[in-house]
């Protein structure tokens, strides 16, 4: 399945900027983690890693809808978005 993935504000940072928007493809069932690692393996290691390992921190939204479980199954055709977090004070 394809999933289309974008990266805003720092993770667009992190990501640089030929790669703000990829589409990757992903096996039948794959959830958010297997997104983080094919992430880690063919976008950029540095975010793949720092998300899996807790060090960055980033809102995860799929098709809109904001997703913190990593177990997440998405879907082909899915939008997944990277961006950070809202802050408030």
């Amino acid at each position: 399945m394809r999933v289309r993935v974008m990266f805003l504000a720092r993770a667009g940072d992190i990501v640089g900027p030929g790669k703000r928007v990829v589409e990757l493809e992903l096996p039948e069932n794959a959830t958010l983690r297997d997104l983080l690692m094919a992430i880690r393996e063919r976008v950029s290691r540095r975010l793949g890693d720092g998300v899996l390992s807790g060090r960055l921190i980033f809102t995860i939204s799929v098709n809109g809808v904001e997703v913190a479980d990593l177990n997440h199954r998405l879907s082909d055709g899915d939008h997944v978005v990277f961006t950070t977090p809202e802050m408030g004070g």
